[in-house]
């Protein structure tokens, strides 16, 4: 006897490894969750669209750390210890200027916008980009200042790095180090830090605050000096840089997926609900518009300890968020 069809669809949460088989059709014919999506995406409206793919834009020898400010008016990366700019012009030609050698050979590469500048640190030396002409100091040209009876230090390198209200803050393992205000080279070696439980893994600037990953994930309100330490989740993350929006927000890959936050420091794992997820390794995360739709794409190193519940393979798949 034939069996009559079943539709399926449309998928409005996006996929749910958590609940069994039996339990994926959802309520009042509102459709169903996916077990599984593979280089798909999921609208608002629960359909299925495949993604474009991709095609090579610029060959390489060692390519990795690349970062775009806000906006993507250009990027950066490091290619076989080199820092390198990529721009792409509106008919999708791709050119590429050297920056700076000297970094990244080792270890990745962290930025920061500095005003008009990038500041830059592989954990082993310090750097800058000056796109255009501002006040923004040269970071590698620091030097022991004394100002009245303070005297300052270089800022150190360091494997984090981010800026708010005016000062640098450098990771460097437990330790978070902050400038002055308004010289984010130079710092107070007696006071400009602050020691976590254990090594920092990401460092978080939004208007509201600054979060650090160290273990646990931390919020200081405010930023630094630091006036409360409080922590907000009792997990920590891959080793990463976050990416930051345009809406003033911020988001990473944490040991149980995608972390978000508001510039005004709300905070919310977008995935938790519905993907079981353990990570750890290094992480990396793109903000994405295309087609009408913004996802946030997060990949994990490989090898990595990651483990879902669909498989090692689920770092490569889009889950649309339950917010």
């Amino acid at each position: 006897m034939a069996t009559k069809p079943q539709a399926i669809g449309p998928f409005p949460l996006g996929m749910d490894t958590r609940v069994p088989d039996f339990s994926l059709t959802l309520g009042q014919g509102a459709g169903h969750l996916l077990r599984d999506a593979l280089n798909v995406d999921v609208t608002e409206q629960g359909t299925i669209k495949t993604r474009p793919g991709y095609t090579l834009a610029q060959t390489g020898t060692d390519c990795h750390s690349m970062w775009a400010p806000v906006g993507g008016a250009y990027a950066l990366y490091c290619d076989d210890g080199v820092i390198c700019r990529l721009d792409v012009s509106g008919d999708g030609a791709v050119t590429r200027t050297t920056i700076e050698p000297g970094y990244g050979s080792a270890t990745p590469v962290r930025y920061a916008q500095v005003n008009e500048a990038v500041y830059f640190t592989d954990g082993l030396r310090v750097g800058s980009y000056h796109p255009s002409i501002g006040p923004t100091p040269i970071w590698a040209a620091a030097m022991l200042t004394t100002v009245g009876d303070q005297q300052l230090s270089p800022m150190p390198a360091g494997q984090h790095i981010a800026y708010h209200f005016g000062r640098l803050l450098v990771a460097v393992g437990s330790a978070l180090i902050y400038s002055e205000p308004f010289t984010p080279h130079l710092r107070d070696e007696a006071k400009g830090f602050e020691l976590f439980p254990e090594a920092i893994t990401c460092l978080v600037a939004v208007e509201a605050g600054v979060f650090v990953v160290a273990g646990n994930t931390f919020f200081i309100a405010g930023g630094f000096p630091a006036q409360t330490v409080r922590a907000v989740l009792d997990y920590g993350a891959p080793d990463q840089q976050a990416g930051n929006r345009p809406d003033g927000g911020a988001h990473w890959m944490s040991e149980r997926g995608i972390v978000s936050v508001s510039k005004d420091g709300e905070i919310a794992n977008l995935q938790e609900k519905r993907v079981a997820l353990d990570a750890s390794g290094a992480a990396s995360t793109l903000y994405r518009r295309a087609g009408g739709m913004e996802t946030i794409v997060a990949a994990l190193s490989d090898p990595s300890s990651t483990s879902a519940g669909v498989g090692s393979y689920a770092q490569a798949r889009i889950v649309k968020k339950g917010t």
